[in-house]
């Protein structure tokens, strides 16, 4: 009878599944996803915090975006805005002015002239362009294409250009403070409406009117070059210029932006109310003043413009704008629009009545 095997004890036997646990492939899978999520998190929330408080150009290496800076939805040229210490504000030599003429007073069509220098004489030759607008002229063609031409004259320093009629009066100095509030390095179509709402509802309330003047930022001039020979053939049916204008401006996709002082002044007969009630805005312009009232009683049209100008040189950017002052002792309310008329109202028994003077000079007669 043989002798009962000696069993053996290993200590180590009981922490060997401790030590070096039985281990499935579907467990290192989940452990490697698990740990790869770790790590993206923090590498994600540490970036996050980089970018928020430290400046991106550090480590953001892009030689083409070292000349521009984005700010929202604008783009600004480094060297040609108001983050460089060279740069200079708007002023009349940026502006190249079209007066355009459609072959009336003696003056040819498309007479431009320029603040920032040169003049020139746009092509004539329309004719390989359609039109087919009943009751308009072909001459709308060539005035539309001032501003390609202009652009094309490759002026520097030029930041706008701007159009008018030849019986457009332009008030410079306030043109150019309107102007100045925008960036001219952005797409800009700048104007005013009609003061006709039946102009506004046959041409558009979203176009400048010719008239009344209009500027274009420079590079939307640019722009407007690229793609005007395609798009003016595109709406052979519109009666003016600025239609056409306006029509490539809505393909472009920039929109008018209205400013209340360019005056289309499309009113028969006395003009007073217009220039009575002018809004908080700077005079720019004054168009049509051949077929209203002159603006002062008793003066030639030309007579008038002249006395405005006058007062307009002393404050341009007040012409036109109302003032009040009121003297209780005589119950007075004076409003005093500067350049044109003053009106004192007297109130008794809670009544006003109103009395107009259409001189500046007839202040003399509120005196006591």
């Amino acid at each position: 009878m043989s002798s009962p095997r000696e069993t053996i004890y290993d200590p180590f036997n009981s922490w060997k599944f401790l030590v070096f646990p039985t281990i499935k492939a579907t467990d290192i899978f989940s452990l490697f996803v698990k740990a790869t999520l770790l790590v993206t998190t923090v590498v994600s929330i540490s970036l996050l915090f980089y970018s928020a408080f430290s400046n991106q150009s550090q480590w953001l290496r892009c030689p083409e975006c070292n000349g521009v800076l984005l700010s929202g939805h604008r783009k600004l040229t480094k060297g040609n805005n108001a983050f460089d210490d060279s740069y200079q504000e708007t002023n009349v030599s940026h502006i190249y002015l079209a007066l355009v003429a459609p072959q009336k007073h003696g003056i040819s069509v498309g007479t431009t002239v320029s603040y920032g220098g040169g003049l020139k004489s746009p092509e004539e030759d329309t004719s390989r362009f359609k039109y087919s607008c009943s009751y308009g002229s072909r001459s709308a063609l060539h005035i539309a294409r001032i501003v390609k031409e202009s652009f094309e004259l490759g002026l520097d320093n030029v930041r706008w250009f701007v159009m008018g009629d030849d019986d457009t009066v332009f008030f410079v100095e306030n043109l150019v403070m309107v102007l100045a509030k925008y960036d001219h390095n952005q797409m800009y179509y700048i104007g005013g409406n009609s003061e006709s709402v039946e102009q506004d509802v046959i041409h558009s309330y979203t176009m400048a009117y010719g008239g009344g003047g209009f500027a274009i930022s420079y590079p939307l001039a640019k722009e407007l070059v690229r793609v005007w020979m395609g798009c003016i053939d595109r709406y052979t049916s519109f009666y003016g210029s600025d239609q056409r204008v306006q029509a490539c401006m809505s393909e472009i996709g920039i929109p008018l932006t209205k400013e209340l002082g360019f005056h289309q002044v499309d009113i028969r007969g006395n003009p007073y109310g217009l220039l009575a009630s002018h809004p908080l805005a700077p005079l720019v312009s004054l168009h049509h003043l051949d077929y209203v009232q002159s603006i002062f009683p008793g003066m030639t049209r030309i007579d008038s413009l002249k006395k405005l100008i006058v007062p307009y040189g002393m404050d341009p950017g007040r012409t036109l704008q109302h003032s009040f002052c009121y003297d209780l002792n005589r119950n007075w309310s004076v409003s005093i629009s500067w350049a044109t008329h003053t009106t004192v109202s007297v109130l008794e028994d809670g009544e006003a009545t109103g009395d107009c003077f259409s001189n500046v000079s007839n202040m003399a007669e509120l005196e006591p």
